[in-house]
């Protein structure tokens, strides 16, 4: 059965696991991917992936907690997108598709952000999943 909750944390899980495009397996074909930079990336991105998994567990769950380690991880799939920037463009990625990945990633940052964050909308998402 399809509800808000199952959307939800369908979409939840889709944001978080978009986080993979940042890693060095998505990079352009012949864009340098080694060093530092791109590490850092790779472990950054993949628990903010493991992050949203776990928050998306735990609205299936219905556990009060989920809403935080969503939020928790929005703010560091944020994180993963400064070491991402200097190494992409660093390993001779174009600077418009850097770009399309940091501005994609910011606007589902955003979006987690004010549907858990303002008032109104936070009790709409928690009447829904609780509910």
């Amino acid at each position: 059965m399809f509800t808000l909750r199952t959307l939800g944390g369908i979409a939840l899980l889709m944001a978080g696991s978009s986080w993979l495009w940042l890693t060095p397996t998505f990079a352009t074909r012949g864009v340098n991917t080694s060093g530092i930079w791109w590490g850092i990336t790779m472990v950054l991105s993949l628990l903010t992936v493991l992050g949203f998994l776990v928050a998306t567990w735990g609205l299936f769950a219905r556990w009060s907690w989920w809403e935080y380690a969503a939020l928790g991880s929005a703010a560091l799939g944020l994180v993963a997108l400064i070491p991402f920037w200097v190494a992409a463009t660093g390993g001779g990625e174009t600077v418009g598709t850097a770009a399309w990945n940091v501005f994609v990633h910011v606007l589902m940052v955003a979006g987690v952000a004010v549907l858990l964050l303002v008032p109104p909308l936070e009790r709409w998402v928690n009447q829904q999943v609780m509910g």
